[in-house]
Order: structure tokens, then C-alpha cells, then sequence
């Protein structure tokens, strides 16, 4: 966008419009006594060990050079007219900045205010997005346009205001998804090209266990849904390592690069991240490891139960081994419908849940467990023992993995053969 279109916006529109200036050190804008520029943080792929492109983020400095926070250089606007003009303007500087070096290739993200992205393109859509429409050598396919999840709605103007991103060749990020409350619906309405989660989610990937177990289904839902992931805010190896375990594509924090005046070579590998992918191997190993001690005496006596059931030992008397163990909960048989045989045996000195909460749930005479992986997957593998992800019981209510195989009984009738376990928070 040229210097003079940007000057009558301001002058048309605004109260108090800008200088820009270019010089050997990047473009920059006077803008109601403060200056305004660019810094770029990377985006980092994890598979591609390298960045695949940065976020254009607003530097600004008071008469004294003094830092001005960006939400401060916001709250000088008075008026929508005003805020559209400083929207526009942080872009201008973004991509005339970025563009300045040669990042051979790479996206840029940039941010558009929620209000802006709400009301949507006039009838002059051009005028929407000038500093992409009248810049020579931008192409808007590198452009990925960055929408706050709160911003979503049903309004007209966010739906032009997709339809002319698409039409341009944009893409579109979901920004801070799971900041307040979040919505998987605004994922499948707006179907972006990426979703970025709020760095809460990087902290309590590590400080929370549920959560750090719940954060690889939430990468996975969205990845069904058509979107890449990419989680912003990481700030220490663990949070980076989480990311590695939750099948994250993108990460963006301080731990792999500070936002700086010039972008990064998009070429060049980087070292912090092959460094990680060193230490996850590592520390996946070793989670395998303790992984196997801890379900391998499950897996071998469950295998050793089924066994005894074919040669037609009584349930309880067969599935003695099992409950033996110090984790295990009970054991149950399903038909080859997933329709639950007798009862749940239990070790001889369990209290059962006949005092918990979930007594009601406790009886499963007439339960139907054939949509439960423990039962799909025995079915699939026939006398192959099949664990489960963690998840909660609906019978105890406790955390636990289910243990399964299945069989031909003596009169050849498939039965599948089950086991709960009692799993730790933290594996």
C-alpha cells in the first residue's frame, strides 16, 4: 500500500492519523506522539525442525523510547473509524517489515481486531485489507489472517469477512482457543486452517496430569475436524515436550525464539528443536519402559485367565491370578454382542463401590459394553491381549485401563474376557 493512500484514510477518518517513515532500519509510523513498528516471533514446525513463518507483533515507544504496551497504543483510539485505521496500520508495518527481508518463504501471521473482523468489508473490499491488496509482492497465500475464538459469531459482517479471506486465498487461524470459554463449535463452523491454543494449555500440560492426558485427544478432535494445531506460549522444555507428546505441528514461545526486529531464516534448521526431538526420544523410551513394568503383569496373567476359561474353569476360580494383583479392580465376560455374562468378580478382600457414588452403576448383569475399544479391539485380535487409553469407569468411577482378550470357549462361542486395572494419575 503506498504512503499517500494510508495518509487519506487517516485524514478522512481519523482525528489523528500517521508518519510513516522508511529507513535502512525497517519502516516505522508516528502515530499520536509514540512510534510504531514491527517485531516477528517465529512459528516452528516440530516434524520440520524448522520456522514456517512468523506473527507480526505491534512495538511501540513513548517520546522517551519507553515502552508502550499494545494495549495501551489501542486505548488512544476514540472510534471505530480510528481503531479500523490503527488495525490497518500494524499491518502496513508487519508485512512492509517482514517483506523487507528475505525470509525465503515462509507465512505471516497477522492479526485483525475483533471489532474490525466483526463488522466485516465495506462495499469497497479492497479498502479492507489495503496493505494486502496494494502491496506488489505479498502473496496472500502466505498470509495467515488470526481471528480471536470470542470474535466468532453469526454476525454478517464475520461471515463477508471470511468469504473475502477465502476468496483472497488467506488462510485463517482460530487465535487463544481454550482462553475462557472455549467452543468446538467455532472449530467446525469456521473450519480455520489452524487453531492456536492458549498458552494455558502448555502450562497445564505440566502441572496438571489430567490434563497433560486430555491435551493429546483435544490435538487429535481438532485434527478430525480439518485443522492444524499450534500452541503458542511455551516457555520451558517440559511445556515444549508436552507439545511432543500431544502430536502438536506448530509451537510459538520464548523457549524456542524472543520476537525480534528481523525474521528468522525459514531454511535453516533449528537447533533447540532437534535438541528436543533427542530428549523425547529419550523420555519416551523411558516412559515405554516403565509403561511395560507397570501393565505387563496384567497383559500375562489376563492372557493366562482366558486360557483356563477355554479348558472351562469356573470365572472366579480362572481369573484368580488377576485379581491377585495389587491394581486389579475386577474382571467380567462379554458375549460376542459386548453383552456383559454374570456379574463382576472381584478380589476376595475388595469393598467394591457398594459405598462409593456409582453403586447404582455398579450392577452390569444386563450391560452392553460392545462400543468399548476393550471389546472392538479383542474381537479384532482373537487371543491377543488388547489395553486400553485411560479413561473413567463408568461402573467404579475411578480412573482405570481395561485389560481384554478374546476367545473360543469349549462349546466354540466367542467371549470376550475383561479386566480392570486402577491406573496412576501419572504414568
Amino acid at each position: 500500500m503506498a504512503q499517500a493512500t494510508l495518509a487519506a484514510v487517516a485524514e478522512a477518518e481519523t482525528p489523528c492519523g500517521a508518519d510513516i517513515v522508511h529507513s535502512a532500519n525497517g519502516v516505522s509510523a508516528r502515530y499520536k506522539g509514540l512510534k510504531l513498528t514491527s517485531h516477528f516471533q517465529p512459528i516452528f514446525s516440530l516434524s520440520h525442525c524448522r520456522a514456517i513463518g512468523h506473527e507480526g507483533l505491534l512495538r511501540a515507544a513513548d517520546a522517551d523510547l519507553n515502552p508502550v504496551a499494545p494495549g495501551r497504543v489501542l486505548a488512544t483510539t476514540s472510534g471505530y473509524d480510528d481503531l479500523r485505521y490503527l488495525d490497518q496500520l500494524c499491518r502496513y508495518l508487519h508485512v512492509n517489515n517482514h517483506e523487507a527481508h528475505n525470509t525465503h518463504g515462509g507465512w505471516l501471521f497477522l492479526n485483525i481486531h475483533p471489532e474490525v473482523f466483526r463488522r466485516g468489508p465495506d462495499s469497497d473490499l479492497s479498502d479492507f485489507l489495503p496493505e494486502l491488496c496494494e502491496h506488489p509482492d505479498i502473496d496472500a497465500r502466505r498470509i495467515v489472517v488470526e481471528v480471536m475464538e470470542q470474535a466468532v459469531s453469526e454476525h454478517a459482517g464475520f461471515a463477508r469477512t471470511v468469504e473475502y479471506l477465502r476468496e483472497m486465498g488467506c488462510m485463517i487461524a482460530l487465535d487463544d482457543f481454550g482462553a475462557g470459554h472455549s467452543n468446538f463449535d467455532r472449530i467446525w463452523s469456521l473450519q480455520p486452517e489452524i487453531v492456536k491454543l492458549d498458552r494455558s494449555f502448555a502450562i497445564k500440560s505440566v502441572e496438571d496430569p489430567s490434563a497433560r492426558r486430555l491435551l493429546p485427544q483435544i490435538v487429535s478432535l481438532i485434527h478430525e475436524a480439518g485443522s492444524l494445531v499450534l500452541l503458542e506460549g511455551v516457555e520451558t522444555e517440559a511445556q515444549a515436550l508436552a507439545a511432543f507428546d500431544s502430536d502438536i505441528d506448530f509451537v510459538q514461545g520464548f523457549y524456542f525464539a524472543m520476537p525480534a526486529a528481523a525474521p528468522v531464516d525459514t531454511r535453516e534448521v533449528s537447533p533447540v528443536i532437534n535438541a528436543l526431538w533427542d530428549r523425547f526420544n529419550t523420555t519416551r523410551g523411558n516412559g515405554a519402559q516403565r509403561y511395560r513394568e507397570l501393565i505387563g503383569p496384567y497383559i500375562h496373567a489376563m492372557g493366562g485367565c482366558a486360557v483356563l476359561l477355554e479348558e472351562g474353569v469356573p470365572m472366579s476360580e480362572a481369573c484368580h491370578a488377576f485379581l491377585q494383583l495389587e491394581r486389579a479392580d475386577c474382571c467380567f465376560l462379554l458375549d460376542d454382542q459386548g453383552r456383559q455374562v454374570g456379574r463382576n468378580v472381584r478380589p476376595a478382600n475388595s469393598a467394591g463401590p457398594e459405598e462409593s457414588q456409582y453403586r447404582a452403576l455398579s450392577i452390569n448383569r444386563h450391560a452392553r459394553w460392545s462400543r468399548r475399544p476393550y471389546f472392538r479391539r479383542a474381537v479384532d485380535n482373537l487371543g491377543k491381549v488388547q489395553v486400553t487409553r485411560p479413561y473413567l469407569s463408568i461402573s467404579s468411577g475411578v480412573l482405570c485401563v481395561t485389560v481384554s482378550v478374546a476367545y473360543r470357549d469349549w462349546d466354540d462361542e466367542l467371549r470376550v474376557l475383561c479386566g480392570d486395572v486402577h491406573w496412576p494419575q501419572v504414568v
